[in-house]
C-alpha cells in the first residue's frame, strides 16, 4: 500500500470515528453495551490485522497499519466526544471542573481512594450549589432537591448506577417504576406490623447478645472496637432475616468469610460508582481482577444462601419468607430467581451497610459527650427498653438518631436519580432531561441556610430547640416517595433498642489515646459509609 493510500485510510478512519460519534453513541444509554463494544472492537482488529496478512503484508507491517488505524478512529471518536460535550451539551452552562464536562474519569480519579463525599464538598465551596460532576451529570446541594426529585408528582428514575447489580435485580435496583411498584407490595408485606412484631424477638437475642459481649470486655477493661461488633450485630441480624440463619459473628467474635468478601467487594463501588459502564467490562471481560472476584463470589455465595433457604422449612418467618411465598403463589419461584438472588443480597447490604455506621457515629457522638449520655440515660432509665412502643415515645433517643442520620449519613453522596425526558424545574433552575442529579446527603447536612451551626451534633435541634433546623426538606435519611426505605421501621427498632441497652447498661468515653480521628481518616464512601476504626472503654453503671 502506498505513502498516499495509507494516508487516506487513516483519513478515512478518523471520519468514522467522528461519524460514529454524532450518528450512534451521542444518543441513548450505552453502558449495559460496553463488554459488546469491547468483543466487538477486537474483532474488527483482529479482521482489519488479518485481511493485511492475507494480501501480502508482513505481521510488523500489519500491525503497524492495524494499529495506525485504529488510534486514528479513536481520535476522531473522543476529539467528537470531547468537543460536544464541553462546546455544544446541554449542560455545558452549568458550572464544574472543566474535566469533569468532558469525562467521569476525572471523578474516578478523585474518589480513587474513597472519599468521594470530601471530593463533592469541596467542588460545592468552589463552584456553589449546582455542579456539572460529569458530561451528564449534575450534583445540586440544595433543600429543595429530594423533594423535587423523590417527593410527590415527581416524574425522576434511578439513573444508570443502579444497573451495578445486573444481571441481578432487586427492589432497591430496578430503574422499572412498574417493576418497583410491583415488587415493593411484596416487600411491604415483610415490613408491615404484624411482621415486625415477629421479627421482635430475634433483634431482641441478638442486641442481648452484643450486650453481653461487650459487658465481658468492660469487665476486662478491654477496649471495645465498635467499627468491628456493630457491623456484627447488623450482619448477623440480616444473615437470620436473609437467610434463616445467622453468620454467628457475634458468637465467634470474628468477620464470617463471606461478610469479608462482601467488604471487599463494596470497595469496586467506591471508584467505579462514577462509570457503571467500566465496571460491566471488568465484570464481562475481567472477571480474574481481585475485586471483581470478590464481587462474583460474594453475589455466587448469596445465590447459594437464598438456593438453600428456598428449600427450608422455617418455625418464625423472616423477610425472604414473603419474597418467596409470593413467588411459589405466583407459580413462578425459578422465573423469579433473579430477583430473589438480586433481592438476597439487599437484605443483607442495605440492612447491615446502613445501620451500622449510624450505631458507630452514635456512640462517637455520645464518647464525646457526658452530658448527651446523662440527658439520654435520665430518660430511659425508667422505661422498658425492650418494649419498642415506649422507645419510640423517647424524644431525645429519636433526636439523637436523626442527628447521626444529618450529620453522619449512612450514605453520603449516593441515590441518583435521572430527570425526566422532557425536563425538570428546580428552584427555577430548568434540568434537561435524562440528566443524572446527584443529592448528596453529607453536603446537604452541611448548609447553613437549613440548619443553623450545621456542622456541630445537637440533637436538641430536633426537640426543644427546633429553630435550629430552618429547612429541614433536605433531611431524608430513608429517601422519601416511592424509592423510600422499605426497611425504616425495622432500622429504627434496631438502632433505638442497642442504643437503650448499651447507655441503660454504661457508660462510654474514648479508650486511652483514641480521639475518633482513624473513624474519619479512614472512612471511605462505598455508596454506603465505611467508617474507620473506633475503640471506645465501657463502663459498668453502679446503680
Amino acid at each position: 500500500m502506498s505513502s498516499l493510500e495509507s494516508e487516506k485510510m487513516r483519513l478515512a478512519s478518523t471520519v468514522l470515528g467522528v461519524a460514529t460519534h454524532l450518528a450512534i453513541f451521542i444518543r441513548g444509554e450505552w453502558h449495559m453495551q460496553a463488554p459488546f463494544l469491547v468483543k466487538f472492537y477486537l474483532f474488527v482488529w483482529i479482521a482489519i490485522f488479518a485481511i493485511q496478512i492475507y494480501y501480502g503484508s508482513t505481521s510488523r507491517e500489519a500491525s503497524v497499519s492495524t494499529g495506525s488505524l485504529s488510534l486514528c478512529y479513536a481520535l476522531g471518536l473522543f476529539t467528537s466526544i470531547s468537543i460536544y460535550r464541553r462546546y455544544f451539551h446541554r449542560l455545558r452552562h452549568f458550572p464544574g471542573p472543566w474535566a469533569a464536562g468532558i469525562t467521569k474519569f476525572w471523578h474516578v480519579w478523585k474518589c480513587r481512594n474513597g472519599k468521594n463525599y470530601l471530593v463533592i464538598e469541596q467542588l460545592h465551596k468552589k463552584y456553589g450549589p449546582i455542579i456539572r460532576t460529569g458530561p451528564e451529570e449534575l450534583t445540586i446541594i440544595d433543600s429543595s432537591v429530594p423533594t423535587a426529585v423523590d417527593g410527590p408528582k415527581n416524574n425522576c428514575t434511578k439513573a444508570v448506577w443502579y444497573d451495578f447489580l445486573l444481571p441481578e435485580i432487586a427492589l432497591n435496583t430496578t430503574r422499572s417504576k412498574n417493576y418497583h411498584d410491583s415488587r415493593r407490595r411484596i416487600w411491604d408485606n415483610g415490613f408491615s406490623t404484624k411482621a415486625l412484631a415477629a421479627y421482635e424477638e430475634r433483634i431482641v437475642e441478638y442486641a442481648t447478645t452484643l450486650t453481653r459481649r461487650i459487658e465481658q470486655l468492660a469487665q476486662n477493661d478491654s477496649p471495645v472496637n465498635v467499627s468491628d461488633w456493630f457491623y456484627w450485630f447488623t450482619f448477623d441480624v440480616m444473615g437470620e432475616f436473609a437467610f434463616a440463619r445467622s453468620f454467628e459473628m457475634l458468637e465467634n467474635e470474628k468477620w464470617h468469610f463471606a461478610v469479608r468478601l462482601l467488604r471487599r467487594a463494596m470497595t469496586l463501588l467506591g471508584p467505579f460508582s462514577p462509570v457503571p459502564w467500566l465496571a460491566q467490562i471488568a465484570f464481562y471481560i475481567a472477571p480474574w481482577m481481585y475485586i471483581v472476584r470478590d464481587w462474583l463470589s460474594m453475589m455466587e455465595w448469596c445465590k447459594k444462601r437464598m438456593g438453600e433457604r428456598i428449600q427450608m422449612k422455617v418455625d418464625r418467618a423472616d423477610v425472604s419468607h414473603w419474597l418467596i411465598d409470593a413467588s411459589l403463589k405466583k407459580g413462578s419461584l425459578q422465573a423469579d430467581r433473579e430477583w430473589l438472588n438480586g433481592d438476597a443480597v439487599t437484605i443483607v447490604i442495605a440492612g447491615s451497610d446502613t445501620i451500622a455506621p449510624t450505631l458507630v457515629f452514635a456512640f462517637y457522638e455520645l464518647a464525646r459527650s457526658s452530658k448527651q449520655q446523662n440527658v439520654l440515660f435520665a430518660e430511659l432509665k425508667d422505661v422498658d427498653v425492650f418494649d419498642h412502643t415506649a422507645l419510640q415515645r423517647c424524644e431525645h433517643l429519636s433526636a439523637l438518631i436523626n442527628e447521626t442520620l444529618r450529620l453522619h449519613p449512612p450514605v453520603p453522596t449516593g441515590g441518583y436519580r435521572q430527570s425526566p425526558p422532557n425536563g425538570m424545574k428546580i428552584n427555577q433552575t430548568y434540568v434537561p432531561g435524562n440528566v443524572t442529579i446527584v443529592v448528596p446527603r453529607y453536603s446537604l447536612a452541611r448548609l447553613e441556610s437549613a440548619y443553623q451551626c450545621a456542622d456541630q451534633f445537637i440533637p436538641e435541634r430536633w426537640t426543644t430547640r427546633p429553630h435550629m433546623v430552618k429547612d429541614r426538606r433536605g433531611f431524608a435519611p430513608f429517601s422519601q416517595g416511592r424509592f423510600n426505605c422499605v426497611g425504616k421501621a425495622l432500622a429504627m427498632r434496631e438502632m433505638r433498642l442497642v442504643i437503650a441497652l448499651l447507655v441503660t447498661k454504661f457508660t462510654v468515653e474514648f479508650w486511652d489515646g483514641e480521639d475518633g480521628k482513624r473513624l474519619f481518616a479512614d472512612m471511605r464512601d462505598l455508596f454506603t459509609a465505611a467508617p474507620g476504626r473506633l475503640d471506645l472503654r465501657f463502663k459498668i453503671r453502679n446503680f
